[in-house]
């Protein structure tokens, strides 16, 4: 081989490796974005079920437990006392694993009975595909006439807010804690107290 068919050989091999680096750097690029997609449609997934299950119980304590109609606002669960109390209170682990054998404990009416008791509820949620999720619930009396505000009193009117956090839903550079990170999804409803039928 002469000089200039080594720099011919020498050139192509540049252009190759400057080539494969990339298509490497688009192929990551692409399965990060196709891994945080995935991970956001879960999250989705995961509150919104979160949310179906605290809808399927009472609006409150008052009214699981007395089998009555309230219509006075003082006789509903101060917001201090929102989450698990008496009977309730130890029944559930926070926050709560996953099982794959049963399901989670606060599903039972006889644990959890109303909406409140899932305030500052924690659960865990295991995605083959994609490792650990975190959940935490929030429970906030709002005003029935702007459901967006937060009440210091007893309302007829519920706001749950579901947190779901997981690691490709944060940049890789990020720090990540999977209770506290400031990367996550959040779905929110309102429970409404029907007290005229």
């Amino acid at each position: 081989m002469n000089t200039g068919q080594m720099l011919l050989v020498i050139g192509a091999l540049t252009l190759l490796t400057i080539m494969s680096l990339s298509v490497n750097t688009l192929i990551l690029s692409k399965t990060t974005t196709i891994l945080q997609a995935e991970a956001e449609l879960t999250a989705i997934s995961i509150a919104q079920s979160m949310l179906d299950e605290i809808k399927t119980k009472y609006f409150d304590q008052r009214v699981a437990y007395d089998s009555v109609k309230v219509y006075n606002l003082s006789l509903m669960t101060h917001p201090s006392a929102f989450g698990p109390s008496g009977v309730e209170a130890g029944k559930v682990p926070l926050p709560e694993p996953p099982d794959t054998v049963v399901p989670y404990k606060s599903m039972k009416k006889s644990n959890y009975d109303d909406v409140d008791d899932y305030h500052n509820y924690r659960r865990f949620y295991y995605s083959y595909a994609l490792g650990l999720f975190t959940v935490v619930d929030s429970v906030y009396y709002v005003l029935e006439s702007n459901p967006d505000q937060v009440s210091g009193t007893q309302t007829f009117v519920k706001r749950i807010v579901v947190t779901v956090r997981h690691r490709n839903l944060a940049p890789a550079e990020a720090s990540y804690n999977q209770w506290t990170s400031r990367y996550y999804l959040q779905l929110a409803d309102i429970a409404i107290y029907r007290r005229y039928y």
